[in-house]
């Protein structure tokens, strides 16, 4: 499958969002940038406290045993991980949904996951890890290292603008669905407004998606329109998410924004489009007076392990740009 489109648009490591992005200086000698997007890897979870199930983690835990334990491998995850070092790649976005129950001890796990990923990892949290309300201290803080101490984030890697926005909050039991709320909607503007300006080239993640159909309602992000509409206004040249479980290629509803999904880093599935893959991103600047200009092109990875593909089977183009 091979895509071309081009537009002109019109809820934590230590850097504020929004305030730390000069202006245009970042047009000089400028290479090529390739990312990883891997999401939901749902890695082994440590035994869970009974004082700690007492929640809607004690429906999950039934649901992991029953189910999800069976079909969620650490094995593929290790090889998807081992997938992405045989390749040069300059980041690893991880759209959320790292733990299963969001319990300290996952969060911590997780933490340790991140720190030996084989290139510098940028993270979110999924609804797994906002299952329940809890400290900072005990939950994403953990994480810092790998987004900010507030949402939505942004960090420059040669050209890029890397921005993540938490979708995940806790939910009632059988609901699974996100919300970005008004506060990191205003945010995420102003970002991609002083990202613009600066000429970079802008990469949202987010874990829930931001377009119809994708998942069903009890998984929705329900303040979908409004979080469109701020891609929309201020422009995105990609945005990626998780939480399907599926790889898919689709935009943002009423524009040309490639929004891009992938399936979970350790589900076994019969069906390849849910089978465990990772996303290649390769962001490629061109020089031009009149207006910033880039090629993306993704490359599908399924590792070389039993299942329904190996190898890469599925790549897309874009050409992406903005006065």
């Amino acid at each position: 499958m091979t895509e071309r489109h081009s537009t002109m648009p019109q809820s934590d490591t230590q850097q504020s969002p929004a305030t730390d992005i000069p202006a245009s200086q970042h047009t000089q000698n400028q290479s090529c940038v390739r990312i990883a997007h891997l999401s939901d890897p749902h890695l082994p979870p440590p035994p869970v406290p009974w004082s700690q199930a007492f929640n809607k983690r004690g429906l999950s835990l039934l649901s992991w045993h029953k189910h999800r334990r069976h079909v969620h491998q650490a094995p593929l995850c290790d090889a998807l991980v081992q997938d992405i070092a045989r390749t040069e790649v300059d980041a690893i976005m991880v759209s959320g949904d790292l733990t299963n129950f969001g319990t300290p001890a996952e969060f911590t796990k997780a933490a340790q996951w991140l720190a030996a990923l084989p290139a510098p990892a940028f993270v979110i949290p999924g609804n797994h890890d906002a299952m329940v309300r809890q400290p900072e201290a005990t939950g994403r803080s953990k994480w810092i290292d790998w987004a900010a101490p507030q949402y939505p984030y942004c960090h420059e890697l040669n050209g890029v603008a890397i921005i993540g926005v938490n979708s995940g909050v806790p939910t009632l039991p059988f609901m699974a669905s996100g919300r970005v709320g008004k506060q990191q909607r205003q945010r995420l503007a102003t970002l991609l407004k002083r990202t613009h300006d600066a000429g970079l080239c802008r990469v949202v993640m987010i874990h829930h998606p931001p377009c119809k159909g994708l998942v069903p309602w009890r998984k929705a992000l329900h303040d979908m329109k409004a979080v469109t509409d701020v891609l929309r206004a201020e422009g995105a040249e990609i945005v990626l998410h998780g939480h399907s479980h599926n790889a898919t290629l689709t935009h943002i509803p009423n524009s040309t924004i490639p929004l891009l999904g992938v399936a979970s880093a350790s589900l076994q599935s019969a069906k390849p489009h849910r089978q465990a893959c990772w996303n290649e991103l390769t962001i490629t600047p061109h020089a031009q007076t009149a207006h910033k200009h880039w090629t993306i092109t993704l490359q599908r990875h399924w590792p070389s392990f039993s299942g329904p593909h190996s190898g890469v089977v599925e790549s897309a183009s874009w050409e992406r740009g903005y006065k």
